[in-house]
């Protein structure tokens, strides 16, 4: 829709990259990978995405506090580095379970896990306690419940844990976690190294060259793509994304989008879109778990492949509701371009002097006028150009939330 507005005729908004069509997200959820290196989501849309694990008053809380500027709860090192510190555990707690384990490595895994598992601890602290950005006194949570803005401690808890599950792209692979925020699996490869060596046990040494071969960064080898562990934290990534190239544009915070900004509360449509994308996930992994358990029973089976079939629509609404997402930062994008280029006209002096100084210089009336009015026109054609995005702007916007409200089973219950 947007090749064949703005850019269909003219604008200069071709020097962005079209907008992803909804069959491309498809597939790019299919293979969970978004190709290109890809920035890790903001803070604010991370939040936003781990509020889809939080019950609707909570999420609304979280959304209400965004939307007014209210202060969120952070971490130092980001939500990013938090998803990685929970996959280093993850892999570690994995590694420790093996019964062949050598006593000798497993030791120094379980200290560093320890140690791990202490940063998790204290990261936690920073959401739930919030000290300083939620209300701690009683007078101070009192108004706050007034306001409706005050997160419940159990609300603060459901945060922590989305937010542990933060779309961090390549975490799952080996060389990636290795980073866990600092170098503790490269040390712990040279401590077990250490002990494997001076206590003589050829069989730790293996083992250690087993568990950390794979962790070896490829030399120079930047992923040429953005990873994940499936397509449905592929799909929230695509959307945090989305999100985080509109709001972080100066086109869309000026005057030209006033009535656009007041039209969609892009906050709320995060936190709705990921909602929706988590229930659907829950109620997909109770089915394929229900199908495992008694697919031998073909009445039941087909049951079940009846369900998968009815979800689909879901799937579908929900990439559609992400693809309008990108259209609206596309647009965004290319207005951006035209505002940059219509206060380069008027920054420096007011189109009457910069008619003046080129009837001065070309000494020639006739062409100074001229240039005057290619000058005029090329000013109207910019504010054109921005009627049109704005015109644009209202379709997009109007298919980023479901026409009609879908509420998602929390569970998949035979019947």
């Amino acid at each position: 829709m947007v090749d064949k507005g703005p850019e269909g005729q003219g604008s200069r908004g071709h020097r962005r990259m079209p907008a992803r069509t909804s069959d491309q997200i498809r597939e790019w959820c299919d293979r969970s990978s978004v190709p290109g290196e890809r920035r890790e989501l903001s803070d604010t849309a991370a939040l936003l995405v781990a509020a889809g694990y939080l019950t609707p008053g909570g999420r609304a809380i979280v959304v209400r506090r965004i939307s007014t500027g209210r202060p969120m709860p952070t971490v130092p090192a980001g939500f990013g580095d938090l998803r990685r510190l929970q996959r280093a555990i993850f892999q570690l707690e994995h590694q420790l379970s093996s019964p062949v384990v050598p006593s000798v490595v497993g030791a120094v895994l379980r200290n560093r896990l320890n140690g791990l598992q202490r940063r998790r601890d204290d990261a936690r602290k920073y959401i739930v306690t919030a000290k300083g950005v939620l209300a701690s006194g009683t007078r101070a949570i009192r108004r706050e419940r007034r306001e409706n803005i005050y997160l419940e401690i159990e609300d603060r808890e459901r945060l922590f844990a989305g937010l542990l599950c933060t779309p961090t792209p390549n975490v799952n692979s080996s060389g990636y976690v290795r980073r866990a925020g600092t170098a503790a699996i490269d040390r712990i490869a040279g401590v077990v190294g250490q002990v494997a060596a001076k206590s003589g046990n050829p069989q730790a040494g293996q083992w250690a060259d087993q568990l950390f071969a794979t962790g070896r960064d490829v030399p120079g080898g930047a992923p040429r793509a953005a990873n994940f562990v499936d397509g449905y934290e592929t799909l929230l990534f695509i959307a945090g994304h989305y999100y985080d190239r509109i709001v972080g544009n100066p086109a869309w915070r000026s005057d030209h989008f006033e009535v656009q900004r007041t039209q969609v509360n892009l906050h709320a449509e995060l936190a709705e879109i990921a909602a929706d994308v988590i229930a659907l996930r829950a109620v997909r992994i109770d089915l394929d778990r229900a199908k495992r358990n008694g697919g031998f029973d073909r009445t039941f089976a087909a049951q079940i492949d009846q369900r998968e079939t009815t979800l689909r629509p879901v799937w579908t609404e929900l990439i559609d509701r992400v693809q309008a997402l990108g259209e609206v930062a596309h647009v965004v994008e290319s207005a951006a371009d035209e505002l940059q280029v219509l206060a380069e006209y008027n920054k420096a002096m007011t189109l009457d002097d910069r008619i003046d100084a080129l009837i001065a210089r070309s000494g020639d009336r006739e062409i100074s006028v001229d240039n005057a009015k290619r000058l005029t026109e090329q000013v109207r054609s910019g504010e054109e150009q921005l009627r049109i995005y704005r015109d644009v702007l209202q379709g997009n916007i109007a298919r980023i939330s479901p026409a009609v409200p879908r509420e998602l089973p929390a569970r998949y219950e035979p019947s």
